[in-house]
């Protein structure tokens, strides 16, 4: 068998990579499970952020036009946000799972990661509501 360099990881014992994850014995679901739990107990902070960024937007006297986010379709367009944000976040755990299983065993990650996300996030909420926060948009 030939050593290249491009091939993707594999279990085999005679490969070079000594430091490799996948190498060890672990699987990629022994692999994925703790990071996954790890960001089901981050996804709280996630919502909790992004929700009390999003009320702020909505609140009255915050914005000049905060108000109309509260009419039927405003709190849709919230509502859709919402649900395109949580299956967004899933980007973070399957990311690091994947610099893991690569050998990177690295708590950074998550961190980066994380306040990266939901930086990004916040950026689209403000972008997807500015609509509603901009007077006189028809």
């Amino acid at each position: 068998m030939t050593n290249n360099p491009y091939s993707s990881p594999t279990t085999d014992a005679t490969t070079d990579h000594a430091a490799s994850t996948v190498e060890s014995g672990a699987s990629v679901v022994e692999l994925a499970k703790p990071v996954f739990l790890a960001w089901e107990r981050l996804r709280i902070a996630y919502i909790l952020l992004l929700g009390a960024f999003t009320a702020m937007l909505a609140m009255p006297g915050v914005i000049s036009n905060g108000p109309q986010l509260l009419t039927f379709r405003g709190l849709i367009m919230i509502a859709e946000g919402a649900i395109v944000a949580n299956v967004l976040y899933f980007a973070g755990p399957i990311v690091e799972t994947y610099v893991r299983w690569l050998g990177y065993d690295r708590t950074w990650v998550r961190w980066f990661l994380f306040a990266g996300g939901t930086l990004l996030t916040a950026l689209f909420a403000l972008v997807s509501l500015a609509s509603g926060l901009i007077p006189n948009q028809n």
